[in-house]
């Protein structure tokens, strides 16, 4: 694979994903505060940052085990740890789920809370 094509297939969905995430935390978020009331400052806890680093390395970890260069391992070590798959394991689905986990990267990475100030205006909106 070319490299330059490697760098547009990762950065496309990460940059969509950064997109989407920022735009859902500016316009979407504020609002779902808004509704919750009382129960905001469940969602604006630290503990809700730490299960949000939990999701971008999953999604990191899956990205990097679909990724092109390690499908064939993937596929390799799926076949003798899954005792039989509903469906066909193939490269292509672990490139679907390598632009999938890519583009949850970038939208986590956009839901990282910037600072404690944000929050706190956020759940009293």
């Amino acid at each position: 694979m070319d490299p330059v094509q490697s760098i547009i297939e990762i950065a496309g969905p990460l940059l969509l994903g950064l997109a989407c995430g920022a735009l859902f935390r500016k316009f979407v978020y504020p609002r779902i505060l808004a509704r919750m009331g009382v129960f905001a400052s469940w969602v604006t806890s630290a503990a809700n940052t730490w299960v949000l680093v939990g999701h971008l390395c999953i999604a990191l970890g899956v990205a990097a085990a679909c990724h092109a260069s390690n499908a064939v391992a993937t596929l390799m070590w799926l076949h003798e740890h899954l005792p039989a798959p509903p469906f066909a394991l193939t490269q292509e689905l672990l490139h679907g789920f390598f632009l999938g986990a890519t583009f949850f990267s970038g939208y986590y990475l956009a839901m990282f809370p910037s600072s404690g100030s944000e929050e706190a205006q956020a759940g009293t909106v």
